[in-house]
């Protein structure tokens, strides 16, 4: 008896290490970098280095109505460093006031990732940006003074949720109710 167990159990151990060699690597013909090491981006293309992308935000129906959207494009100067322009916009109705408000704008960011943080909060940035607002109710237009914002955030899967401080801030001369600003978005392609 004691030999069928030992017999079996050489059995087993020659089977799975024959199946836990190493891995077998094909490399094709066409491939000229080591796909492990990330590529730099400065040897693509100007095309290859735009991101598309955006947010929706503020979305409530009802009684107020606030609708926000905010398509963005991005270049990526390095691997850890992108620029970029996003144009919002925010429909918003109290119906309660016979209020409406459209208010949109220009905003330039860039974003730095933070590799030095990639092990204990993998996809963190730093960001920083400018934006100018302008806005009309009720057939009266105007513009609220250049917002400069700084913060970070954490990007995951091409989503990147952002927590930004208004250093301009000063209540009711700023598009926002608060000098801190959440975002959520991203660049999808």
């Amino acid at each position: 008896m004691k030999k069928l167990f030992f017999f079996l159990f050489l059995l087993i151990i020659s089977y799975t290490t024959a199946y836990a060699q190493d891995p077998i690597v094909i490399k094709q013909d066409s491939s000229v970098r080591d796909l492990d090491v990330e590529q730099d981006v400065r040897e693509l293309p100007f095309r290859q280095r735009l991101k598309f992308g955006g947010g929706v935000g503020g979305l409530q129906f009802g009684s107020p109505t606030v609708i926000s959207v905010s398509p963005m494009a991005g270049y990526q100067v390095t691997n850890d460093f992108i620029v970029g322009l996003a144009l919002d916009y925010q429909y918003y109705r109290d119906s309660r006031f016979n209020f409406t408000q459209n208010q949109y704008g220009p905003r330039l960011f860039g974003q730095y990732r933070l590799n030095l943080l990639e092990n204990i909060l993998s996809g963190s940035f730093l960001q920083v940006e400018a934006q100018k607002y302008y806005f009309s109710s009720n057939g009266q237009s105007s513009s609220y003074d250049i917002q400069a914002l700084a913060g970070g955030g954490i990007g995951f899967g091409g989503f990147n949720l952002s927590v930004l401080y208004n250093l301009t801030y000063k209540e009711g001369f700023s598009p926002y109710g608060s000098p801190l600003v959440i975002r959520v978005g991203g660049f999808f392609f």
